[in-house]
């Protein structure tokens, strides 16, 4: 099993503005010709024919695979109106309840759990794909505990100046990155690294 985060992030180190909209940050996904849908929630990205390559084998990957993310994605994203990024089971890290009002359909496919570690954990056991790990915080929380194994990242050619930055909080002392895949796509250059951990 794999956990792996993946994000869209500007060149000054960020994936998302104060208010948490993303801006110009995901304009790739409709910057091509070539169709490529979601797994597990109806959208479709239009994007240039590097990146499908690219993002097809990210998304088959999830295909089976479980989710974990933090509230505040959660809440920012209604809960992907019950249907999380890759159609599988989902973690949320949260002390706080689920929210009020909620459909017990929509609440199915997530479980609210209190710790990082028991989420990993949890999500490892239900799915035999990759695990997605969603949200900075809970990335960066993933790598200072050593249970990242890939960081990818969508780097588009642009500056927030401000904003929820990818990496911050970290024991950069402790892991050490190797360079996998670079894919050069349209407005976009995916980068692909493996996790290494120093004791």
């Amino acid at each position: 099993m794999t956990v792996v985060a993946s994000f869209c992030m500007s060149l000054d180190g960020f994936v998302a503005r104060p208010d948490d909209s993303v801006g110009p940050l995901f304009d790739w996904y409709q910057a091509g010709d070539v169709e490529v849908p979601m797994v597990g929630y109806p959208i479709e990205f239009h994007v240039a024919a590097a990146s499908a390559g690219y993002l097809r084998r990210h998304l088959d990957a999830v295909r089976h695979g479980a989710f974990v993310c933090g509230r505040r994605v959660f809440d920012h994203t209604h809960g992907w109106g019950g249907h999380p990024p890759g159609g599988g089971a989902a973690f949320v890290v949260t002390h706080r309840p689920p929210p009020a009002g909620w459909s017990a359909e929509n609440l199915a496919p997530f479980t609210f759990v209190d710790d990082v570690g028991s989420a990993i954990e949890q999500a490892e056991a239900a799915g035999d794909g990759t695990v997605g790990v969603s949200g900075p915080s809970i990335a960066q929380q993933c790598l200072n505990l050593g249970l990242l194994d890939e960081v990818r990242i969508d780097l588009v050619p642009v500056f927030l100046g401000e904003g929820v930055r990818y990496f911050e909080h970290l024991d950069a002392a402790k892991a050490g990155l190797e360079r996998v895949e670079v894919v050069d796509g349209e407005g976009v250059t995916h980068l692909r690294y493996r996790v290494h951990y120093r004791s």
